[in-house]
């Protein structure tokens, strides 16, 4: 019995002064990166960019994006690196993954034992079914010419607003 309570006394001295030790350590950590980082600051200011090229290309990007009339050259490689050809679409290509609704949904429920749980559940897609919870690789778009809807699987391929000086010759689709 005298040894049970020496060693919880001497447990109990260790636990209670590990933890302001534990905490005083990971302060001194902190500050001594704010101190690097103000030093480093101090050294070398971060530059201030007066032009904004990033945010200008986006927003060029963006804007081209919003062109209903413009059309995109769709050029499918072989696994050569060869080109097999290419599409003019109405669109860039969009993956199969891109969905106009959240894939999941939060579903309030009671747990067990009188506790209330929150689950996060598959939600339906807007066709009405379920998904199977991978994506695949797969892009689409629709032909300029056709409106015939295409997908693009399992294959290289890149993309311009204008057609491009390359050995590569139009894919026609046949229309009935």
């Amino acid at each position: 019995m005298k040894h049970l309570i020496v060693f919880s006394i001497v447990s109990l001295f260790a636990l209670v002064g590990c933890k302001p030790a534990e905490s005083n350590s990971q302060e001194q950590a902190e500050q001594e990166q704010e101190n690097v980082i103000k030093s480093a600051r101090a050294k070398i200011p971060t530059y201030q960019p007066s032009n904004f090229l990033t945010r200008q290309t986006v927003n060029k990007w963006m804007k081209r994006m919003d062109t209903p009339s413009k059309t995109f050259y769709v050029y499918l490689l072989g696994d050569n690196g060869n080109h097999i050809g290419y599409y003019v679409a109405q669109t860039r290509p969009i993956s199969s993954c891109t969905l106009m609704t959240p894939p999941k949904r939060l579903e309030r429920g009671a747990g067990g034992g009188g506790y209330s749980a929150d689950f996060v559940m598959p939600a339906p897609s807007l066709d009405g079914v379920y998904g199977g919870g991978g994506c695949d690789s797969a892009f689409f778009f629709f032909d300029a010419t056709t409106d015939a809807y295409v997908e693009i699987q399992g294959m290289d391929f890149f993309v311009s607003d204008q057609p491009l000086n390359v050995d590569a010759k139009p894919i026609n689709i046949k229309t009935e």
